[in-house]
């Protein structure tokens, strides 16, 4: 059995912050999420791998800061390089 390097993945994390009406913010530190319609429902996925539902999303507020915004443009630049480099080897 031969060893190799193995380059673990390297993910961006950014704060989602939501309350719900009336009571207090809450935050925590994710690298992804994604909302399902049909059950109302926000998912948030943490660093260690895990995830965090929250039910009844239409009840809801959320803010994503500076770092969301970083974390998007930095996917995007990978994502439109990723292409460039694929149309070349074409």
């Amino acid at each position: 059995m031969s060893t190799k390097n193995v380059e673990e993945a390297q993910f961006m994390v950014y704060n989602f912050e939501w309350k719900e009406m009336g009571k207090e913010w809450q935050k925590l530190d994710v690298v992804g999420h994604k909302y399902y319609e049909k059950s109302d429902r926000m998912v948030l996925f943490k660093e260690n791998g895990g995830i965090f539902e929250i039910p009844c999303w239409n009840n809801m507020y959320s803010s994503l800061g500076e770092d969301w915004a970083d974390k998007v443009n930095k996917q995007h630049e990978e994502e439109s390089s990723k292409g460039k480099e694929d149309a070349e080897k074409s």
